[in-house]
């Protein structure tokens, strides 16, 4: 009788040491959150770091649209005054990119803009200025 008590006893013990590491969860690292855009506050608002880099970048620009009613000759509008119109029309466009980093020699910057002018009053033009 003492050899099944301790056969069953030992089975019993070995049931629950196996019972208590199922019970335990399993717990898994949780993963760091990534970070797409990091802002860049080294050089003013509106820059972010270039991912994978300490350079930042900074874009920019802006859209005008103007439009000018001159009624010179004492027409009234909508009439024909010698195929000229009543209005002007005028559109300019900007894109600005801007670099910037840190070397030993002190602050690196790369600048360029484009630009773009529209007016039904003369042909279209563009540049570029760095």
């Amino acid at each position: 009788m003492n050899i099944k008590s301790l056969l069953i006893g030992s089975a019993a013990a070995l049931a629950a040491v196996s019972g208590a590491k199922a019970a335990d969860a399993i717990v898994a690292a949780e993963p760091e959150p990534l970070e797409y855009v990091r802002v860049c506050d080294a050089f003013g608002a509106g820059f972010f770091y270039i991912p994978g880099t300490e350079t930042c970048l900074k874009f920019g620009g802006y859209v005008r649209f103007q439009t000018n009613f001159q009624r010179g000759d004492g027409t009234t509008a909508g009439t024909s005054n010698g195929g000229t119109s009543d209005w002007d029309a005028f559109t300019r466009a900007q894109f600005e990119v801007d670099t910037r980093t840190d070397t030993e020699l002190g602050a690196l910057r790369g600048f360029i803009g484009f630009r773009g002018n529209a007016d039904n009053g003369s042909s279209a033009s563009s540049s570029v200025f760095v």
